[in-house]
């Protein structure tokens, strides 16, 4: 029988787990006993003092150098199972510190750690696409469904974009319903666009959750990256992309437009220079004559807004009006125009008018009657001086509220219009169940409206309407002679437009009043004068 191969000492130092150092000190120790002859000399002590039981003592200390032996091998091995457990530890915690414990994917940290790696040069520095993944109507999932619902969404998801992504991109999940990825190199923008097409795809199958079917979409972001831009920029342009996208309709993607992003960065700095300028009340009021068609005489103005920018110079009211309504603004810019307009307008003739338009924004708040009889008493200005102009878009939505707030505003004083009359859906109801003094034609009916048969019907019939509501009427955008005439063979009452006199400030106001229109006569200005289009605004 062939012999087998010696059990060796590392052998028993790996099959017992004994560090080798113990083996060590224990042979050396053995040896220096032994050249020491105290195993002998310990053997005849112990014979020659028998009553002293010695044999029992030394072997109380080897029972006790065993047990202490056993006791340190233990717990050595308790040690190494913690050393070995806290390692785990370790390792687990740098994994969730760079990656989504839900769906496994990089976290943002280690997607940013990632792209700046590539931006230092850590990696191929070629031109890369980076997208931005966003699901639309996620919301929904998580209050119809529960959060459970949305947690296998989003690992569906997570692994949706792995099956189109994997091996040509990194992924990574951001936050909340929102992914990126960064293609590699090798993908130029077409390829990145077949993957994304696939992504969108992927998303619109249902995920199924506990019997139920749930559907989402998602909308994305691209933008081609060059290592000479910053990754932060790279990131806010696939964003701004994703933004493009989600406006676009959703349920698809859009490349990063930097014309766009000239546009939208534009109106962000317009933005925060706008609640400055309603502070130092930069916005002022100008003023456009209203006349009485059948004689021109001069009966009051229309309040509207303009800004002069201290860098950008005149911004168009179409600009900001809307910038204004988007941010919240509106309402604070509108008291403050018609401050303005009251301070200003206190100091002309009694008999003089001013009409004001409000947002729908700020017909909804309801702290708009005080501020109206706060601004009055404070100006000392003539309450029924005032009309307050609204749209139909204020008053269709609920009419009992908007019946106790034009009942409210008449009480004060003031008078109230319907504006813009003829471009919605209910203007007949807004008439018939609402205390409004007077209507407006819109501008779209009456520029032009000689050559326009159309027109004229429309604006033969609503003042028809109106006469048979006893109800005064104001046609704005009267740009010719023609307009002019035909409205007053319809005895039009009232009208503005450009063929009098285009917007002005206030001390404009108080020359003319002075000079030109010191008889309350607004004569038309010659025709073949072109006229620069008015941009009006809500306040």
């Amino acid at each position: 029988m062939a012999s087998s191969s010696p059990f060796s000492f590392r052998d028993l130092v790996k099959a017992t787990g004994i560090p080798v150092a113990f083996f060590v000190t224990a042979i050396a120790t053995w040896l220096l006993l032994a050249e020491m002859e105290l195993f002998e000399r310990f053997y005849e002590y112990s014979r020659a003092h028998e009553d002293w039981d010695l044999d029992e003592l030394a072997l109380l200390i080897v029972n006790l150098t065993i047990a202490l032996l056993f006791s340190v091998f233990f717990q050595w091995r308790r040690l190494k199972k913690l050393t070995t457990e806290r390692e785990f530890q370790r390792q687990r915690a740098e994994k969730n510190a760079s990656h989504d414990p839900l769906t496994g994917l990089l976290n943002r940290r280690a997607f940013s750690s990632l792209l700046e790696e590539i931006e230092n040069g850590h990696r191929e520095p070629d031109e890369l696409v980076v997208a931005m993944v966003d699901l639309d109507r996620f919301k929904p999932v998580n209050d119809l469904h529960g959060h459970a619902a949305g947690d296998v969404t989003l690992q569906t998801v997570a692994q949706r974009l792995k099956n189109e992504v994997n091996g040509v991109g990194n992924l990574a999940r951001l936050g909340g319903d929102e992914f990126a990825v960064v293609f590699e190199g090798a993908v130029d923008a077409k390829s990145a666009e077949r993957a994304v097409r696939r992504i969108l795809h992927a998303m619109e199958e249902a995920v199924d959750f506990e019997g139920s079917q749930i559907f989402i979409s998602s909308s994305i972001g691209l933008v081609m990256w060059s290592t000479a831009t910053p990754y932060a920029e790279a990131m806010r342009r696939a964003d701004k992309a994703l933004y493009m996208a989600k406006s676009e309709g959703r349920g698809q993607f859009a490349w990063y437009d930097a014309e766009l992003d000239k546009q939208s960065h534009e109106r962000a700095e317009i933005e925060a220079d706008l609640r400055e300028a309603i502070q130092r009340s930069e916005i002022e009021p100008w003023f456009q004559p209203i006349i009485q068609i059948e004689s021109n005489k001069l009966v009051g103005f229309e309040v509207l807004a303009r800004w002069t920018h201290k860098t950008r110079g005149n911004i168009p009211p179409n600009v900001f009006i809307s910038i204004a309504e988007d941010s919240g603004q509106i309402g604070n810019l509108g008291i403050s125009i018609l401050q303005q307009a009251c301070m200003s307008a206190k100091n002309w003739d009694p008999s003089l008018l001013i009409s004001f338009n409000v947002s729908p924004y700020q017909f909804h708040d309801p702290k708009l009657v005080d501020q109206i009889k706060d601004i009055v008493e404070s100006c000392n200005f003539d309450a029924r001086r005032l009309t307050i102009e609204v749209t139909e878009s204020s008053v269709i939505h609920d009419f009992e509220v908007a019946r106790e707030k034009l009942n409210a505003l008449k009480k004060l004083g003031v008078s109230v219009a319907l504006d813009d009359f003829g471009t919605g859906y209910s203007s007949l109801a807004s008439l018939r169940q609402l205390p409004f003094d007077r209507i407006k034609i819109d501008r779209s009916f009456v520029t032009n409206i000689a050559m326009e048969p159309q027109n004229q019907k429309i604006v033969t019939g609503i003042m028809a309407l109106a006469n048979g509501l006893e109800l005064d009427v104001t046609a704005e955008g009267i740009e010719s002679c023609d307009d002019l005439g035909y409205l007053q063979s319809l005895d039009c009452s009232l009208g503005q437009g450009f063929l009098f006199e285009k917007a002005v400030p206030a001390e404009q106001v108080g020359w003319l009043l002075e000079t030109k229109w010191s008889e309350w006569q607004v004569d038309p200005l010659r025709e073949d004068t072109e006229p620069r289009k008015d941009m009006r605004d809500a306040g």
